[in-house]
């Protein structure tokens, strides 16, 4: 297996709404790189735990503490060479911008999904619409999706491992991961950039031959004496 530089660690932050899916797709994106060999750790700020949320509500300043706890252990895992894979609800854009200023190699993930589905899912939702709580990011809470986010993933159209693909070819193109990896990671398959860069090599290797074959023609043509006109 090959070793991992320290530097190679990253942050892939996951953010959306309650019920979206982003414990099961972290938790699916985390094994896929720990079988690999990737050093990888799941991150889940709804962890029942509650080891970085302890003593934290659902107040907007709460919220953000929560993400700033989250993010700076997600930070001191990517500078020691390791994967941290965070599921976060983090409903404000702002400490996510924040975080992403502060960790050089960050992706952010959006899992969005429609609001049915959401309701089908999430048990808190659907108390919030039966007037049972309060303060639920996405109904009576603001949820601020991100502007540019490096990826945005259907979960009510896709499947988890799609939605895996998806970002393992997204860490290939910002050079976080190689073709090879990819392979590992996907089961064999090869990044879209690779097959294309292929294709294209094959192309000019056709051309090449083709303008071989035709050199020979081209130089005789150019070495030929012009024909004489007939006087009349």
């Amino acid at each position: 297996m090959e070793s991992q530089p320290q530097s190679s660690g990253f942050v892939i932050w996951i953010t959306g709404m309650n019920g979206a899916g982003k414990t099961t797709l972290a938790s699916y994106l985390t094994k896929r790189l720990a079988a690999v060999g990737r050093p990888a750790e799941l991150l889940d700020g709804e962890d029942p735990a509650q080891v970085l949320t302890s003593g934290l509500g659902n107040t907007k300043d709460d919220r953000d503490v929560a993400v700033r706890r989250l993010g700076y252990v997600a930070k001191l895992l990517a500078r020691n060479g390791a994967v941290a894979v965070c599921a976060s609800l983090s409903p404000h854009r702002e400490p996510r911008e924040q975080l992403k200023r502060e960790i050089r190699r960050f992706v952010e993930i959006f899992v969005e999904c429609d609001f049915t589905t959401l309701q089908e899912r999430s048990g808190r939702l659907r108390k919030a619409m039966a007037g049972e709580i309060k303060n639920v990011p996405g109904y009576d809470d603001p949820y601020e999706p991100p502007v540019h986010p490096d990826l945005v993933v259907r979960s009510d159209q896709e499947r988890v491992e799609v939605e895996a693909n998806r970002i393992f070819q997204a860490l290939v193109d910002v050079k976080y991961i190689g073709p090879a990896e990819f392979g590992r990671l996907t089961g064999g398959l090869k990044p879209k950039r690779a097959q294309k860069a292929a294709r294209n090599g094959a192309r000019k290797k056709l051309a090449a031959k083709a303008a071989a074959r035709k050199a020979p023609r081209k130089v005789a043509a150019r070495n030929a004496k012009p024909a004489r006109k007939s006087k009349r």
